[in-house]
């Protein structure tokens, strides 16, 4: 009954996904900007539900491998980080060949208003705002940091491949600035929550990057950085959970 249930687990979560991908396609293909905005509701919507089932699919280790796993490293204070990692490796950085239009997309990706840069610097303010009753959170934090710079300076080499310099700004030419971090001071559940709700999100984008680009190698790198982003997810629900009482539907 129990394999059962972790068979009906990953069934729902295919489901999930299979429905997100419907309803971009019915956004993209509606008549007016009112339908598909609500269309892209629901696709939300159902985002959420995949990631829920991926999380506990997650935590059961059914992908093989161990969302614990943790990578020691020292930092000049004396003070040791054990970096969230997963175990599979990162593709090599390579394209099939320049495609301005795929830059102009992992550009979004890379230095957006929902990027890693965004993120770096959101999680790093979270880290330095949290008080000392959540320290196990603020180091987490940091630490999540530490992996998306990981990511940032990838799409920076994807990015240049692709035939543009990987300049701090969107697809679309406008610069990242600081305004696009959600600070919220002094609250470190709402933190918390805006932290979750930004994994999501990127998992999402880069899901659509995926679709939209047609080059095996971006595919691949894409595909493990998702697998960083749902763990990042998975710890971050975790420490809701633990410091502020429940599981948020963010």
């Amino acid at each position: 009954m129990r394999e059962r249930f972790w068979e009906m687990v990953r069934e729902a979560a295919q489901d999930e996904a299979d429905a997100v991908s419907l309803y971009r396609r019915m956004a993209d293909a509606a008549p007016c900007r009112a339908i598909a905005h609500s269309i892209e509701d629901i696709a939300r919507d159902e985002m959420q539900h995949f990631n829920y089932f991926e999380s506990l699919l997650c935590s059961r280790q059914e992908r093989g491998r161990n969302p614990r796993e943790r990578r020691r490293k020292d930092t000049p204070y004396g003070r040791t980080l054990t970096i969230p990692t997963i175990s599979d490796p990162y593709p090599p950085i390579q394209v099939e060949g320049p495609n301005p239009e795929y830059a102009r997309l992992l550009l979004d990706d890379y230095a957006g208003m929902v990027s890693e840069m965004t993120a770096i610097n959101q999680y790093l303010f979270h880290h330095f705002d949290m008080p000392e009753e959540l320290a196990d959170a603020a180091q987490l934090l940091e630490e999540v940091a530490i992996v998306e710079m990981h990511h940032m300076e990838i799409l920076a080499e994807l990015i240049k491949l692709l035939g543009q310099p990987p300049m701090y700004m969107d697809g679309q030419g406008l610069f990242w600035n600081a305004t696009f971090v959600p600070y919220l001071p002094g609250c470190p559940c709402e933190q918390l929550q805006s932290d979750i709700h930004a994994e999501q999100i990127a998992i999402e984008t880069y899901r659509r990057h995926m679709e939209l680009i047609d080059d095996r190698y971006i595919k691949e790198i894409l595909a493990r950085i998702i697998m960083d982003e749902e763990l990042h997810l998975h710890l971050f629900n975790e420490a809701y959970e633990k410091y502020c009482g429940g599981h948020t539907d963010r």
